[in-house]
């Protein structure tokens, strides 16, 4: 790919006549270090002969472009509010994402005494090793109509003390 440079005219007095051919080389030197190596661009002027002494002062003003990485090209148009917003956006859904579900699993997590679901569970377990479909079914319906059921859940999960305070 060759890239043809274009001449500012307001910052060059006379015309193309004074213009010289220059070479471009990228030169590396991997022997630095370990880690890495250094590169760096060898400019030489075209026809030039160091020996004669016809080289001269290669007078150059360069602009450069300080340009954002093409990932995030979509958002260099936008400037740093384009940015900004998107950044807070992007880091708003993420926590929204991870605290929105909380609300949901509360209420199985953080059940104070679970001893007698737990207790439900394995009758379930032991109904369904001996056979018995009837029993298994009418103890499944009762644990599924105590998650559905968060206020019968509560009453269900108090601890045992606390239940028999409120009986006296």
């Amino acid at each position: 790919m060759e890239l043809k440079p274009k001449p500012v005219s307001q910052l060059y007095e006379g015309n193309e006549d004074g213009y010289q051919n220059v070479t471009l080389s990228l030169m590396s030197d991997r022997s630095l270090n370990r880690s890495g190596h250094q590169e760096w661009w060898d400019i030489a002027i075209d026809e030039c002969k160091p020996s004669t002494g016809s080289c001269r002062v290669l007078p150059m003003i360069i602009f450069n472009d300080k340009v954002s990485p093409p990932s995030l090209g979509f958002l260099a148009g936008y400037g740093i509010m384009g940015l900004y917003v998107s950044v807070v956006l992007v880091i708003g859904k993420f926590v929204r994402g991870f605290f929105s579900e909380i609300s949901h699993s509360i209420m199985f997590e953080e059940l104070p005494c679970v001893d007698r679901i737990l207790k439900l569970c394995t009758d379930i377990f032991l109904v369904r090793e001996t056979g018995e479909l009837e029993l298994e079914e009418e103890l499944y319906s009762k644990l599924i109509f105590l998650y559905r059921s968060p206020e019968t859940m509560i009453k269900w999960t108090r601890d045992m003390q606390i239940r028999g305070r409120k009986r006296n």
